[in-house]
């Protein structure tokens, strides 16, 4: 699969969880900061059947941008292999591109302290 599909399937789908108010531009460049680092690390499994869905990983960070424990897939996974290594693939991508230190010249720690990313499965 190319590379720019799965960069495509990521760049839509990375809502940050920001405290209210939040400035709308700093947000944008967190997120846009998250998707350049994470897709170049996100190896998208080949041959995805068309029912597996968007997985959800939910990470945090130390103020230096180092992982604190380990990302976690939001909300129930199916039980089939590929769902599974797809939802692994999404983790592995988290972890590869640790740390994540440059968030801390666009915007402040309480809007990146914890992050959930969706990886979305890319259209074949």
């Amino acid at each position: 699969m190319p590379l720019r599909r799965a960069v495509l399937a990521l760049a839509a789908f990375i809502p940050l969880a920001a405290p209210a108010g939040a400035d709308d531009a700093a947000r944008l460049a967190l997120a846009s900061a998250l998707h350049r680092k994470i897709a170049q690390c996100w190896m998208v499994p080949a041959d995805l059947p068309a029912h597996v869905g968007t997985v959800r990983v939910k990470f945090s960070l130390t103020e230096a941008g180092e992982l604190e424990g380990s990302p976690a897939v939001e909300g129930p996974l199916g039980g089939d292999a590929a769902t599974k290594a797809f939802a692994a693939s999404a983790v592995r991508a988290v972890v590869r591109c640790a740390p994540y230190g440059e968030l801390a010249q666009l915007g402040p720690y309480a809007a990146w302290k914890t992050v959930f990313v969706n990886f979305k499965r890319p259209d074949l």
